[in-house]
Protein backbone atom coordinates (compact mmCIF):
# COMPACT_ATOMS: atom_id res chain seq x y z
CA UNK A 1 0.00 0.00 0.00
CA UNK A 2 0.76 3.26 -0.78
CA UNK A 3 2.06 5.95 2.11
CA UNK A 4 0.00 8.89 2.33
CA UNK A 5 2.39 11.23 0.86
CA UNK A 6 2.86 8.81 -2.70
CA UNK A 7 -0.91 8.71 -2.62
CA UNK A 8 -1.33 12.39 -2.54
CA UNK A 9 1.65 12.90 -4.97
CA UNK A 10 0.41 10.48 -7.14
CA UNK A 11 -3.25 11.96 -7.35
CA UNK A 12 -1.61 15.23 -8.64
CA UNK A 13 -2.22 16.15 -12.65
CA UNK A 14 -5.24 13.91 -12.87
CA UNK A 15 -8.64 14.63 -14.00
CA UNK A 16 -11.36 13.52 -10.99
CA UNK A 17 -14.91 14.43 -9.78
CA UNK A 18 -14.73 15.16 -6.24
CA UNK A 19 -17.93 14.54 -4.01
CA UNK A 20 -17.96 16.83 -0.73
CA UNK A 21 -21.04 16.99 1.81
CA UNK A 22 -20.29 20.74 2.46
CA UNK A 23 -19.34 22.10 -1.10
CA UNK A 24 -21.07 19.57 -3.32
CA UNK A 25 -19.38 17.79 -6.30
CA UNK A 26 -17.06 19.51 -8.51
CA UNK A 27 -14.96 18.12 -11.86
CA UNK A 28 -11.60 19.23 -12.18
CA UNK A 29 -7.77 18.63 -12.07
CA UNK A 30 -6.13 18.00 -9.32
CA UNK A 31 -3.25 20.46 -8.36
CA UNK A 32 -2.59 19.64 -4.67
CA UNK A 33 -4.30 17.07 -1.98
CA UNK A 34 -4.02 16.83 1.72
CA UNK A 35 -5.61 14.19 3.10
CA UNK A 36 -4.95 14.85 6.74
CA UNK A 37 -6.92 18.17 6.08
CA UNK A 38 -9.58 16.17 3.66
CA UNK A 39 -8.49 19.44 1.47
CA UNK A 40 -7.87 19.54 -2.18
CA UNK A 41 -7.28 22.05 -4.72
CA UNK A 42 -8.53 21.98 -8.36
CA UNK A 43 -7.93 23.57 -11.50
CA UNK A 44 -10.23 23.87 -14.75
CA UNK A 45 -12.96 23.37 -11.64
CA UNK A 46 -17.02 22.89 -12.37
CA UNK A 47 -19.41 22.10 -10.17
CA UNK A 48 -21.99 19.49 -10.92
CA UNK A 49 -25.49 20.75 -9.70
CA UNK A 50 -27.80 18.04 -11.58
CA UNK A 51 -25.99 15.11 -13.80
CA UNK A 52 -27.61 12.63 -15.90
CA UNK A 53 -25.44 9.50 -16.16
CA UNK A 54 -25.08 6.71 -18.84
CA UNK A 55 -26.61 4.23 -16.90
CA UNK A 56 -29.74 4.09 -14.57
CA UNK A 57 -27.15 4.08 -11.13
CA UNK A 58 -27.41 7.99 -11.30
CA UNK A 59 -23.90 7.55 -9.64
CA UNK A 60 -20.44 9.86 -9.67
CA UNK A 61 -18.54 6.91 -10.03
CA UNK A 62 -20.28 6.05 -13.00
CA UNK A 63 -20.15 9.94 -14.44
CA UNK A 64 -16.33 9.54 -13.36
CA UNK A 65 -16.46 6.20 -15.75
CA UNK A 66 -18.48 6.84 -18.70
CA UNK A 67 -18.69 10.47 -18.75
CA UNK A 68 -22.03 12.54 -19.01
CA UNK A 69 -25.09 10.81 -20.71
CA UNK A 70 -25.61 12.35 -23.58
CA UNK A 71 -28.14 14.92 -25.03
CA UNK A 72 -29.53 15.31 -21.35
CA UNK A 73 -29.61 18.56 -20.04
CA UNK A 74 -27.27 18.51 -17.10
CA UNK A 75 -26.87 21.81 -15.02
CA UNK A 76 -23.23 22.30 -14.51
CA UNK A 77 -21.32 25.93 -13.20
CA UNK A 78 -18.79 28.12 -15.23
CA UNK A 79 -14.88 26.64 -15.75
CA UNK A 80 -13.37 28.33 -12.36
CA UNK A 81 -9.37 28.78 -12.87
CA UNK A 82 -9.34 26.80 -9.59
CA UNK A 83 -11.10 25.43 -6.51
CA UNK A 84 -10.16 24.82 -3.10
CA UNK A 85 -12.27 22.64 -1.00
CA UNK A 86 -11.91 22.20 2.66
CA UNK A 87 -13.74 19.43 4.00
CA UNK A 88 -14.83 17.15 7.20
CA UNK A 89 -13.62 13.57 6.42
CA UNK A 90 -15.12 12.08 4.37
CA UNK A 91 -14.08 13.75 1.19
CA UNK A 92 -14.80 11.09 -2.20
CA UNK A 93 -12.26 11.52 -5.29
CA UNK A 94 -13.41 9.33 -8.26
CA UNK A 95 -10.30 9.39 -10.92
CA UNK A 96 -12.14 10.02 -14.09
CA UNK A 97 -11.44 8.51 -17.66
CA UNK A 98 -10.05 11.00 -20.39
CA UNK A 99 -13.22 10.22 -22.35
CA UNK A 100 -15.54 11.31 -18.98
CA UNK A 101 -13.31 14.33 -18.04
CA UNK A 102 -14.00 16.02 -21.40
CA UNK A 103 -17.93 15.04 -21.55
CA UNK A 104 -17.65 17.24 -18.31
CA UNK A 105 -15.18 19.88 -19.13
CA UNK A 106 -16.88 20.25 -23.04
CA UNK A 107 -20.09 20.63 -22.19
CA UNK A 108 -22.75 23.21 -23.26
CA UNK A 109 -26.52 23.50 -22.82
CA UNK A 110 -28.78 21.87 -25.65
CA UNK A 111 -29.82 24.32 -27.89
Amino acid sequence: METKNSLQDSMVGKSVIVRANVAGVHAGIVVAVDFMTSTIQLKSARRLWRVYTRDSTGSISDVAANGLKPDAEHSIGAVLPAVTIVNPPGLEIAEMTDGAWQSVLNYGPIK
